[in-house]
């Protein structure tokens, strides 16, 4: 359980002295998120349950791209028998909340913001999702990270296995889809790079179109950054004023050399087991009977609208 607003205010006055103009700004399943102003400056105090989560945006900070826009790091920190971090504040519109006319020019620098992430130097070694400081990978490759999917550990979806099995066409896509990455595992390119894997909510859109502020990179991982791409058209149906083919469109121009045609497909099918996953673990079925639906889907072949 995340503490009170009144917890909250009473740890930041110990921490920071009088503290004005205390808000929640996101109440999330693994975090929340609280803005301040303390000397005249403002900050976000984000609690959550992964101290490796926090751990990650204080390496992120560190990245001094041109267009890539990581708030400061103040601290980090143990509180209410979990973790924190507090930022610098910036202001802006999340995607979602954006009006319609606006967002074929957010996505336009959106794929920017990609390009900055792709011009970071990844340190560390693996595949898969790193951990910081090192950046360090459990995976050995890349496919060998894709094709891992069906052994994800519990650690944080809790019990998702079990909870699958109980949803039987679920499970039988499940099972489908795992068979069909490993068949195409030597598709798969050997590129180790940034990937945030979370990109749609967890961004800033100033009124002049820029990005101001892009955060929580507690799913990045290092692989194949076109994984971004594929995550992006992957979560249009939650985005519906996004348009696929502008996406895709962009990502032609920006990223000539990435293997869209061959690869993007694969790289869904991979978030939409991963979907599967999260949502058996929140023994959602409603959520799982939609993740089965794009699932099967995608292993037959259709475009998903």
């Amino acid at each position: 359980m995340m503490p009170s607003l009144e917890q909250i205010d009473r740890f930041l006055t110990e921490r920071f002295g009088p503290v004005a103009d205390l808000v929640t700004l996101q109440a999330g399943g693994w975090s929340s998120a609280y803005g301040f102003v303390a000397d005249a400056t403002e900050w976000v105090l984000r609690v959550g349950h992964h101290r490796d989560d926090f751990a990650k945006e204080c390496v992120a900070a560190t990245w001094q791209q041109p267009g890539l826009p990581v708030p400061e790091v103040l601290e980090t920190g143990d509180a209410f028998g979990c973790h924190y971090i507090v930022t610098r504040r910036h202001h802006g519109t999340k995607l979602a909340d954006l009006e319609t006319a606006r967002v074929p020019a957010a996505i336009e620098r959106l794929v920017e913001v990609l390009a900055a992430i792709r011009r970071v130097e990844l340190p560390g070694d693996g595949y898969g999702i790193w951990l910081a400081p090192e950046a360090d990978a459990p995976a050995a490759s890349w496919p060998e990270y894709l094709c891992s999917v069906a052994d994800r550990d519990e650690e944080r979806l809790v019990g998702w296995r079990g909870k699958l099995a109980r949803h039987p066409r679920g499970s039988d896509a499940f099972r489908v889809g795992c068979s069909r990455l490993q068949a195409a595992a030597d598709a798969f390119p050997t590129a180790r790079r940034l990937v945030h894997a979370d990109l749609l909510l967890n961004h800033l859109i100033g009124p002049d179109g820029s990005i101001t502020a892009v955060f929580d990179w507690g799913n990045a991982l290092a692989g194949d950054p076109l994984y971004d791409i594929a995550w992006i058209v992957y979560c249009i149906p939650w985005f519906p004023a996004i348009d696929r083919r502008h996406v895709l469109e962009l990502a032609r121009l920006r990223f000539p050399d990435d293997d869209l045609d061959r690869l993007l497909p694969l790289y869904e099918l991979h978030i939409a087991l991963g979907e599967l996953q999260y949502a058996a673990f929140r023994e959602d079925v409603a959520g799982m009977d939609g993740a089965t639906d794009r699932l099967e889907c995608l292993l037959a072949g259709g475009e998903r609208r």
